[in-house]
């Protein structure tokens, strides 16, 4: 009987790459055909996104403005100093 050799790095390194390469050959050969009008949407998708993005964000913003100039004009009310 032979004793059990160890791999050394350089194996373990090249089992890596090889076992890396057949993963993403599996998913190419997976991976449905490129439609052009599904590209043409997520262009369109990555256009528009920011665009809407940013309008909600100004729209919170003008929001948070509103609530807190609201806030300042209404009565404080006090708490007692009694209380638990």
């Amino acid at each position: 009987m032979s004793a059990f050799r160890e791999p050394g790095f350089k194996e373990r390194q090249e089992a890596a790459a090889k076992a890396k390469q057949a993963a993403l050959e599996k998913l190419r050969a997976r991976q449905k055909p490129v439609e052009p009008a599904a590209v043409q949407q997520q262009q369109a998708n990555r256009v528009s996104r920011p665009k809407e993005r940013s309008a909600a964000k100004g729209a919170r913003a003008t929001e948070k403005a509103e609530r807190q100039s609201a806030g300042k004009a209404a009565p404080k009310t006090t708490r007692k100093a009694g209380g638990k």
